[in-house]
């Protein structure tokens, strides 16, 4: 009786959302739906330092067994105001094909999983990464990238949560949390920078400076609110967020070494000089003044915090640690190599800090998780449609009339390139957060591809009365 109950408030709530969703659509509104799940998600994973810790309320919605998460109601209802609002699309270009056979082959697995025995709590919630990253990419997909551009919104983004990743930089610096009870908002030891915080602040940041660099005259406010969203990696003292946002880093600093850069950004000898006496200032600010008011030698401020994440004891057992999960993992993926194991598949492994053998789902590696659960095939799709949207994000970056398009192109592959990395140390599929900014990311990426000229051709999916369009996803 509870259960239908819930399920009739969760209709009556459902339809009122998708017709909004839908008139957002007709009015050439798709835009705010992207805007608004990423802000849901910063928001959360700003408050809430641990998805697994979210109290029920605002952001962790459910009564009794039954509990969702924003980001698969907030897609869901939006993907079916836009089929209300426009049908399918008539065809897909191959790099969207890929995603979908990805996420179809997904689906498959859970099935899989199913009939293999593995343990069925667990595979829906694995499952759910076809909502997160596939559903994510759909959404922002269809909205022309121009419009992003147009409307600001990574700036505005940092403009927004900038101030925030300060706060919680500070607080964390200072190791102040605080717990607030605010109804449907109740706060449980605010004021912890998270991994995911810090990894989703860093790749907005990233891509606002980088659009703020191609623009004729800068926002100076948006470029100072970058500084503490990438601050906040080192905070967050994680080594695979730090590794990520230094492959992001790595790779803007490769393109600055190209000649396309030259038709792209222009950095004036004078800006230049202004970053420089900058950098200068806040280094006497925050080495050399406290070293004097308290007669104390000269020290860099972060060195231990980088130093312990990257050396710390603790780092080392966490690294033996995920070692011999690999190890157990990778002992398993020839039982079934090519069409994998299924969903919710969980292995044994021996823990070194508690001493004993720990029961896993994850291997806190992607990739190896993807050719443990979804075979040699799975793997292949995924890293096959990743090569194929890098790919249309190159060729936009140089091909691209539109300069604004470009730089934004480019700084989305640097972020998904982040993402990925740190996809090699965390299995990012199952933080929630983190796999729907990359599919929203990719889909982004989609549409900076096909703002102008099509780089791959498109596929005929649905075709009424052969009457042709133009219309992509």
């Amino acid at each position: 009786m509870k259960t239908s109950v819930l399920l009739l408030a969760a209709v009556v709530v459902a339809i009122p959302c998708i017709w909004g969703f839908a008139r957002w659509e007709r009015k050439g509104h798709a835009l705010r739906a992207v805007v608004l799940l990423l802000v849901l998600e910063i928001a959360e994973a700003c408050l809430y330092e641990n998805q697994d810790l979210v109290p029920r309320g605002l952001f962790h919605p459910g009564s009794g067994s039954s509990q969702f998460r924003l980001p698969e109601i907030v897609i869901t209802l939006a993907l079916l105001g836009r089929l209300v609002a426009k049908k399918l699309p008539k065809r897909i270009g191959y790099p969207a094909l890929l995603w979908t056979a990805f996420g179809v082959w997904l689906a498959i697995e859970a099935v899989e999983g199913y009939m293999r025995g593995n343990v069925h709590s667990q595979i829906p919630y694995e499952a759910k990464a076809i909502i997160y990253v596939g559903g994510g990419y759909a959404l922002a997909a269809g909205v022309p990238a121009r419009r992003y551009v147009e409307a600001e919104v990574f700036e505005r983004l940092a403009r927004w949560f900038g101030p925030l990743a300060l706060l919680l930089d500070v607080m964390t610096a200072g190791h102040k949390a605080y717990s607030l009870h605010l109804p449907l908002l109740p706060l449980t030891s605010f004021g912890i920078m998270g991994t995911d915080a810090a990894t989703m602040l860093a790749a907005v940041g990233v891509v606002a400076l980088m659009l703020e660099m191609g623009k004729p005259r800068r926002n100076v406010w948006t470029i100072v609110c970058t500084v503490p969203m990438l601050i906040s990696v080192v905070l967050a003292s994680q080594r695979a967020a730090l590794v990520g946002l230094g492959a992001s880093l790595g790779l803007v600093l490769i393109i600055t070494l190209g000649p396309t850069i030259r038709h792209r950004l222009t950095v004036h000898s004078a800006e230049a000089g202004l970053a420089l006496l900058a950098v200068c200032a806040i280094f006497l600010a925050v080495v050399l003044a406290p070293a004097v008011l308290h007669d104390r030698p000269p020290k860099i401020p972060f060195t231990s915090t980088v130093s312990s994440t990257l050396n710390g004891e603790g780092k080392a057992e966490s690294a033996q640690d995920r070692l011999n999960e690999l190890n157990a993992a990778e002992h398993m993926i020839p039982q079934h190599w090519i069409l994998g194991s299924g969903l919710g598949i969980e292995y044994s492994y021996w823990a070194p800090g508690p001493n004993v053998d720990f029961v896993s789902a994850l291997t806190e590696d992607i990739y190896l998780d993807l050719w443990l659960r979804t075979g040699l095939i799975g793997l292949g799709l995924f890293v096959l449609a990743v090569l194929v949207t890098f790919g249309e994000g190159f060729r936009t970056w140089r091909r691209d009339p539109d300069r604004m398009i470009a730089i934004f192109a480019i700084a989305l592959v640097a972020v998904v390139l982040g993402f990925l990395v740190k996809g090699g140390f965390e299995s990012i599929f199952e933080k929630y957060r983190l796999a729907t900014m990359l599919g929203v990311l990719l889909g982004m990426l989609r549409s900076t591809a096909t703002s102008g000229e099509s780089t791959f051709p498109l596929i005929p999916v649905l075709d009424e009365a052969g009457r042709k369009t133009d219309e992509r996803v």
